[in-house]
């Protein structure tokens, strides 16, 4: 069973092609979602693109002006499926694996039917953009103060 973090795709971005994680990097809530993902050590990380749907964080892509929110609820089941199939191509497998959403309801929601619910954490869900923020600085700071501790101890000996 991988643990597989996503991202959710923000309106901020470069303005010229980038790797995905660099092309969204000018979003407050992007870089501390990547910081909050990538201190979890997952197996495997990706972006849900509402143009795109699922990203590898290294994939080269061109600034677009997209979102779920704009999608009516068959496009944004269309996008749902489009999604899974992504993620079986990926080797990832909904039944199995372990998905952390650091997104919006908006990016959760179309997945829901496709992925157990035993197999979702969902830390951020109900949370509003500026206590999702906040909740993130919390969480990474607690990893900072952690990893300082564990170099003091280890200096100290």
């Amino acid at each position: 069973m991988a643990k597989v973090v996503l991202l959710s795709c923000t309106k901020s971005k470069l303005d010229k092609p980038a790797p995905a994680q660099e092309l969204y990097s000018p979003s407050p809530m992007f870089q501390k979602t990547l910081k909050y993902g990538q201190s979890l050590k997952p197996d495997k990380m990706f972006i849900l693109s509402a143009k795109h749907h699922l990203v590898p964080m290294t994939k080269e892509l061109a600034p677009y002006d997209m979102t779920l929110k704009e999608m009516s609820k068959d496009e944004k089941e269309a996008w749902a499926d489009e999604t899974v199939k992504q993620m079986k191509s990926q080797g990832l497998n909904p039944e199995k694996d372990k998905f952390v959403f650091l997104t919006g309801g908006e990016y959760m929601k179309p997945l829901l039917k496709y992925i157990p619910e035993s197999n979702m954490e969902k830390p951020m869900e109900g949370k509003r953009m500026g206590e999702r923020l906040k909740w993130l600085n919390s969480q990474i700071n607690e990893v900072f103060t952690r990893l300082k501790k564990l170099i003091y101890e280890i200096l100290k000996k």
